[in-house]
């Protein structure tokens, strides 16, 4: 049975540093992951919590605030996306769950709303030949993945595609 990671002392996600901090004659150490903005602050000399409660980014609607966004905490309505936009594409684009092809229209528009999916009621008119773009650009991806069995699938789509096409 595998023993369970070492989580963060801050924000739950696996903790990778050891944080010792020597004051006098005591010694604290905690755990923390790279990312931590507990961490950043401390090695940066930056302010603590209490210090900067005033300067801090907050919803105006709910009150969340961008640290407790930054730990691994929930957002607590829909303003909370607006306000904390940047932050949270950024995330997105760093976990890879934003596919190459919006992020290239991202960084064209950064006003841009992000929609992946279909809207409720509505269909989607698709294209045959951006059917196979994005069809042909799966296929790479599994490839590179070297996921055989997906990009067998797709290859099978594209041959269907193209013989409806002629």
């Amino acid at each position: 049975m595998s023993e369970r990671p070492i989580e963060c002392s801050q924000c739950k996600r696996p903790a990778k540093v050891l944080y010792k901090e020597i004051l006098g004659d005591t010694i604290n150490c905690t755990e923390m992951c790279t990312d931590c903005p507990v961490l950043q602050a401390k090695l940066h000399g930056e302010a603590t919590k209490t210090d900067k409660k005033e300067s801090q980014v907050c919803c105006g609607t709910c009150g969340t605030s961008l640290e407790s966004v930054q730990m691994g905490g929930p957002v607590g309505c829909v303003e909370c996306y607006v306000v904390f936009n940047d932050f949270l594409v950024g995330e997105l684009i760093a976990a890879g769950a934003i596919p190459p092809v919006l992020q290239k229209k991202l960084a064209a528009q950064r006003s841009q709303v992000i929609h992946i999916g279909k809207s409720p009621g509505q269909t989607a008119d698709i294209t045959l030949s951006s059917r196979l773009a994005s069809l042909n650009e799966a296929l790479n991806e599994a490839l590179k993945r070297e996921n055989y069995e997906q990009a067998a699938m797709l290859r099978d789509q594209i041959k269907t595609l193209t013989d409806k096409q002629k």
